[in-house]
């Protein structure tokens, strides 16, 4: 649930919120198919296994297998603080590492 950009300003760094929780997106196409994404998202040590596999895998053929990456995440601006609670409620599919 992305539902505004930020685009920070120049002086965007005087004006810091406090700790937060953040949730990150990748959005990857990458050619072939000998990713494994099994068990991504459900365990910390599963989650580091995919994205060392992702990080080795895109570095096949001096990184032009990858075509394409997005990187979402939120919150976005650097005011905002999101909950435990906002993520549940945002997110209420996400699992909780």
């Amino acid at each position: 649930k992305f539902e505004k950009e930020y685009i920070p300003s120049a002086d965007a760094h005087a004006d810091v919120g406090g700790p937060t929780n953040v949730v990150i997106s990748l959005v990857l196409e990458i050619q072939g198919d000998e990713t494994d994404f099994e068990g991504a998202g459900f365990s910390i040590e599963k989650t580091n296994k995919v994205i060392s596999s992702i990080a080795a895998d895109v570095l096949v053929d001096d990184g032009y297998c990858l075509n394409a990456c997005e990187v979402f995440w939120t919150p976005g601006d650097r005011k905002e603080v999101l909950s435990k609670q906002d993520m549940i409620i945002d997110f209420p599919t996400l699992v909780d590492l």
